[in-house]
């Protein structure tokens, strides 16, 4: 075949990928370097197993702040992941306390609940615990603190029950 022949279709192609980049961004483009290696997270990303819209003890996840309104990812334990819920600690009255109160009702339980939940004191232990709370706006369904226990060196595999680190 004759070189010219080649050209048209090399345009064709060519327009075809400018469309493109112009249509979806660059995003196009990072998909044609090389990836980096997936870490933690992006494994257990794809790890998800479902979506819950309540959390309850012993749900593993790997991004507090990546709930939806349809839930959280949770991710299975055996998995590498970030957080782990070990208590849900009800914060009593009808009407919302303030933020204040639910922060001292979330740090006074969760610290609590660590020491039983990790088979170490929190202040000899490694670990270290994050929380959930109700805000106002969401008092009227929600009326419990969420506590999370964490390794502050990064993603683990498995449950901290009894971890005593």
């Amino acid at each position: 075949m004759p070189a010219g022949r080649h050209r048209p279709a090399a345009a064709r192609i060519g327009a075809l990928i400018g469309a493109a980049l112009t249509l979806t961004g660059c995003s196009a483009v990072a998909d044609l370097l090389p990836a980096a290696p997936p870490s933690a997270t992006t494994t257990t990303q794809r790890a998800v197993t479902r979506i819950a819209p309540r959390l309850a003890v012993a749900d593993c996840l790997d991004d507090l702040d990546a709930a939806s309104p349809a839930g959280f990812p949770i991710v299975p334990c055996g998995a590498p992941h970030g957080y782990e819920v070990y208590a849900i600690i009800p914060v009593p009255g009808d009407d919302f306390p303030g933020d204040d109160a639910v922060t001292a009702a979330a740090e006074s339980g969760c610290a609590t609940s660590f020491d039983a939940f990790a088979g170490i004191a929190y202040r000899g232990s490694t670990l270290d615990f994050a929380y959930l709370t109700p805000t106002d706006a969401t008092w009227a369904d929600d009326h419990v603190v969420t506590c999370v226990i964490y390794d502050p060196a990064g993603a683990v595999a498995g449950t901290l029950t009894d971890a005593a680190r």
